[in-house]
């Protein structure tokens, strides 16, 4: 029988990370192999993804963070409130920390894959000998000094660490030679879509979608002040933002403030089949992130056979969006060039065809059968352990 992999995870709520994290524990059962997701929070509408009923679910914590509720304290000015909400955050917090890291500890064989920076550097210090430690980054690292020195000094504890793409891949391995670790071996492991959509038959619109967490980083507030300046040319086109998340209330207020209301619209986090449905109402996708690893979102917008329009961050849509075939690669911060390139695919049918039957065939690589390969490399040298 195969050995029984662990998934160390957040939550399993909306989000990118939670997506793939879901898709993952689905992969590995269809290869075979018993899956555990040891979750810190139980989320409210958690799976919210589709999930194989034979995965097991360990919760470790029973209350969940509490930073709205902090942050209304505080615009309230209660200072009862101000207090409870700070001990009980203060306590949820050491209980994440704690009771991950006994978590982890207490397994002593199989494999155990970490989804998040802070797990890792504690599985690599804390797991067993004789446990296979997999180590995921669902983001970029931005060179930033703390990602930095703990890829050159605290990663030696962990077996394979997967990076989203072959850039980061290399960017991360450089690191940790440099920090004399000639044990952990990176790899690039992609996100991928669990099976592509049938062939859309609806036609294509000048309805625009942009999916994610309303978090700054995703850069939802330069995306709406942009499609302000696109609606003055083309009142015809839409844009529905999908997601919820903490800036809403901020975002919504922008889109006030601008009079947008009536092209404009914040539908709050949707499930995956709503999601599907709006992608295939659309007829352009928008991202606007200041930073990301590997865009699931953007995966899953051409696999609806969407055009997508993308800032050229460091890292992500590059390694998705070939320039002027499937989409357009924006300089960041370049605001009239982005309003152009949307102009010009909402304005031309051919090309916005041409550009949609490009996309569909894009996200065939990033399908679960081509993923399922790179695991089982992954998985085999285990087996070696």
């Amino acid at each position: 029988m195969k050995k029984q992999i662990n998934i160390i995870a957040m939550h399993l709520a909306y989000g990118g990370v939670e997506k793939a994290v879901c898709a993952m524990a689905n992969l590995f059962i269809e290869m075979g192999y018993p899956v555990k997701i040891i979750c810190t929070y139980n989320m409210p509408d958690a799976p919210a993804y589709p999930l194989d009923e034979k995965v097991e679910i360990e919760y470790l914590l029973k209350d969940i963070p509490n930073r709205q509720e902090f942050r209304e304290a505080v615009r309230g000015k209660n200072p009862y409130k101000i207090v409870k909400e700070g001990f009980r955050s203060v306590k949820i917090l050491y209980q994440k920390k704690t009771r991950v890291k006994k978590a982890i500890a207490h397994i002593h064989e199989g494999i155990i894959i970490t989804t998040r920076h802070e797990d890792s550097l504690v599985l690599s210090r804390i797991g067993d000998k004789n446990v296979y430690k997999i180590a995921q980054l669902h983001h970029d690292h931005e060179f930033k000094d703390q990602y930095v020195q703990d890829f050159k000094k605290n990663y030696n504890g962990i077996d394979c660490f997967c990076l989203l793409t072959d850039k980061l891949r290399d960017e991360v391995a450089q690191m940790m030679l440099e920090g004399g670790n000639t044990h952990t071996k990176c790899v690039t492991v992609p996100n991928f879509v669990d099976e592509l959509p049938k062939p859309r038959h609806t036609p294509l619109t000048k309805q625009c979608i942009s999916v994610g967490r309303l978090h700054p980083v995703k850069g939802f507030d330069r995306l709406i002040k942009l499609f302000t300046k696109i609606h003055e040319q083309d009142e015809s086109v839409a844009l529905k933002i999908v997601g919820g998340g903490e800036e809403f209330e901020r975002l919504n207020n922008q889109i006030h403030e601008s009079n947008a209301e009536h092209y404009i619209t914040l539908t709050g986090a949707k499930h995956a089949e709503e999601v599907s449905e709006l992608l295939d109402e659309s007829g352009l996708y928008l991202m606007t992130s200041h930073s990301e690893g590997l865009p699931f979102v953007l995966i899953e917008a051409m696999s609806h056979g969407l055009p997508c329009i993308a800032y050229d961050v460091r890292v992500g849509p590059s390694a998705i969006i070939q320039d002027s075939l499937d989409g357009y690669l924006i300089p960041d911060n370049d605001e009239d060039l982005y309003v152009r390139r949307c102009l010009e695919v909402l304005s031309d049918r051919q090309l916005q065809v041409q550009m949609s039957n490009q996309a569909r065939q894009k996200s065939n690589f990033y399908t679960k059968a081509e993923v399922q390969k790179i695991w089982k490399v992954v998985l085999m040298d285990e087996s070696c352990k």
